[in-house]
């Protein structure tokens, strides 16, 4: 492919990624992360081009930000279903006192 074209797809990627981050749409990262792979390995050969090395380096930084929004996404998901799980057993154990207490 062409350079031009390269160059194109960086920044294709570079949208799809800055507009799914924007979203927080967690599950277009997939398919893009896997676009983004596949276009990095297509261009390996061209890797020493410097004329793609900005569009390479503005998406790394945005995958970068892209990977700790994710995480903070994650972290804040285990809160959550930490904090259903602390409640769901705190359920539990009045049930039994309850069921304990009932039979005595």
């Amino acid at each position: 492919m062409p350079r031009r074209a390269e160059l194109l797809a960086l920044k294709s990627l570079h949208a799809q990624l800055a507009d799914a981050l924007a979203r927080r749409d967690w599950e277009a990262f997939a398919p893009i992360d896997a676009a983004i792979r596949q276009t990095l390995e297509r261009q390996a050969a061209l890797a020493a081009d410097p004329a793609l090395q900005p569009a390479r380096q503005a998406l790394k930084r945005l995958h970068g930000e892209a990977r700790q929004a994710c995480a903070a996404e994650c972290e804040r998901l285990r809160r959550l279903l930490q904090s259903h799980l602390e409640y769901a057993e705190g359920g539990l154990a009045y049930r039994q006192i309850n069921s304990l207490q009932g039979d005595a």
